[in-house]
């Protein structure tokens, strides 16, 4: 009896410890896809992600653009800081999945977030910080990498 006890007192504690990686007081953001993988003038780009928040009080979202040359360095920016609202998500969400969607070069569709055009075909990537209502901040997470074409 009291190894059964026991028993059930380690799979509640597993369980509990399972959860707490889950869900942090710190906001956790994984980037899981980005299409499509070349982009040309006036393509929308789609991002996924998903992310968890122990409080469910996400603010803020900022996005991170990054490119690189040929030598593999990095130029990063921050293309822009907009309230979670925008997502059309509703308030005081644990865990959600978020899908934000880019024009490139162009600016056809109202309410899109226009990616700027490059000079010469860019390998790009798209990343990921959230905010929550207390300023804590999420880890970052990028997409896989893109192929930009020159305009």
């Amino acid at each position: 009896m009291i190894k059964k006890i026991l028993a059930a007192g380690l799979v509640v504690f597993l369980a509990a410890a399972c959860n707490k990686d889950k869900f942090t007081s710190e906001p956790q953001v994984q980037v899981t896809s980005i299409q499509p993988a070349v982009v040309t003038t006036g393509n929308v780009i789609k991002l996924l992600a998903n992310y968890t928040d122990q409080e469910g009080d996400i603010d803020s979202i900022y996005i991170v653009y990054k490119w690189y040359n040929a030598s593999g360095s990095t130029r990063a920016d921050t293309l822009q800081r907009f309230p979670i609202s925008r997502l059309g998500l509703p308030g005081a969400l644990r865990k959600a999945d978020i899908q934000l969607e880019f024009e490139y070069n162009t600016y056809n569709q109202p309410g899109l977030v226009t990616l700027p055009g490059v000079l010469r075909d860019t390998t790009a990537s798209l990343g990921l910080v959230l905010i929550d209502k207390t300023r804590k901040r999420s880890n970052y997470s990028e997409s896989a990498r893109i192929r930009l074409r020159r305009p």
